[in-house]
């Protein structure tokens, strides 16, 4: 809990309350210990460090505190900077750094909270107003979560059945902001990351036909960085240009309900899962053996040649993620389940037009025979409904 929320709290039962006023102080750690009993989220050591902070420091951030910006994104990691209210005045800048530092806490969460969910626009007029109140540790902190991102995009290039992942998982790959950002944060620290995100998009530019159109957007977005270098800056501003017409080339994104883009459940819980499945198949093998074995060599048969036919389209709807650590094996195993559960989808959708079809075969048959025409039209039905899928 934040010390803005604690203060709110107190001012409930003290509306007058002043943090200057030691008699104020005592009432409200009595405010705290009886609110404490009815809310557990209010912690002994959250009380004891907020008076604590108001003994040793007094009231000298109030005017601080006052700044719209700053009192709002202190209570809420989800608050909007709003440009117009960023006021900061000189007077204050003896009292930042102690201020980065005795409100470093909500600082980081609000720069986690802006990470997490993709506020780059947000994050760089945070940082373009108001860095004098960030430490040096939420500084790195924030430093270390874009060069985790720029690794993240860097294990994507190689890959061409990653590359959704840049418009739907990674999308700051292809913000302006994202990479605005960085060069205000340290155009030099960042140089060599952007450079060798540029570099490894030349190297694999090639390498599949649906590469171009991904890449542009890259390329674009790569263009907002500052560069360091006037070598690199001339590098960024050319590739640009090339990227815009890279980027407007078709590019299909595709529809997230299709794609199973792999989540790492931790490895036991997968295996329990995995162990559950297969005991389940192997059940439902075993009762269809013993009643009918016609019928289960007939299934067996026909899911296995579907399965190779279809091999190539069910990799299409699983997507790896090469950020998941874990054995070779288990997470070749967990592909196969995925693809073997996707398989049941379209053995089910063949099965019902080969009903219908027999069904429309018979109507023939008995309204007076069927021609070859009859038989191309049921497969061209199967044909076009397995491609749609």
């Amino acid at each position: 809990m934040t010390q803005l929320q604690i203060i709110e709290i107190i001012k409930q039962t003290l509306p007058q309350f002043d943090v200057n006023n030691e008699g104020d102080l005592i009432k409200a750690e009595k405010i705290l210990k009886a609110y404490q009993k009815t809310d557990a989220t209010l912690s002994h050591n959250e009380i004891e460090a907020f008076l604590d902070f108001y003994k040793n420091n007094g009231n000298k951030y109030e005017e601080l505190l006052q700044e719209k910006n700053i009192h709002k994104l202190l209570a809420d990691p989800a608050h909007q900077i709003v440009l117009a209210d960023c006021v900061f005045f000189a007077k204050f800048k003896d009292l930042y750094e102690e201020f980065a530092v005795d409100f470093a806490e909500p600082i980081a969460d609000y720069i986690q909270w802006n990470v997490k969910n993709n506020r780059w626009a947000n994050l760089k007029n945070f940082y373009n107003n108001y860095h004098q109140i960030i430490s040096f540790e939420n500084r790195d902190l924030l430093i270390e979560s874009i060069t985790s991102k720029n690794n993240l995009i860097r294990s994507v290039i190689p890959y061409p059945e990653r590359y959704p992942l840049l418009l739907n998982e990674y999308k700051y790959s292809v913000d302006r902001n994202f990479f605005a950002i960085q060069s205000a944060i340290d155009a030099a620290y960042f140089n060599s990351e952007i450079l060798d995100i540029n570099n490894d998009i030349a190297d694999y530019q090639f390498a599949h036909f649906s590469s171009k159109p991904y890449f542009g957007r890259i390329l674009v977005a790569l263009g907002a960085f500052d560069a360091y270098t006037d070598e690199l800056k001339k590098i960024l501003t050319d590739n640009s240009k090339i990227g815009m017409s890279w980027a407007s080339k078709n590019l299909t994104i595709p529809k997230k309900k299709k794609v199973i883009v792999e989540k790492d459940y931790g490895v036991t819980a997968e295996r329990i899962m995995l162990a559950i499945f297969y005991l389940i198949i192997g059940l439902l093998g075993y009762f269809l053996y013993t009643k009918n074995i016609y019928t289960f060599w007939t299934l067996l048969v026909f899911e296995t040649l579907l399965f190779i036919i279809l091999n190539k389209k069910l990799n299409n709807h699983y997507i790896s993620n090469g950020t998941i650590k874990g054995n070779f094996n288990h997470r070749k195993l967990k592909k196969f389940s995925f693809k073997l559960l996707i398989l049941q989808v379209y053995a089910l959708i063949i099965a019902a037009i080969l009903a219908l079809g027999a069904a429309l075969v018979g109507i023939v048959f008995l309204s007076g025979g069927v021609g070859i025409g009859g038989f191309l039209v049921i497969f061209w039905i199967i044909r076009a409904t397995i491609k749609k899928n």
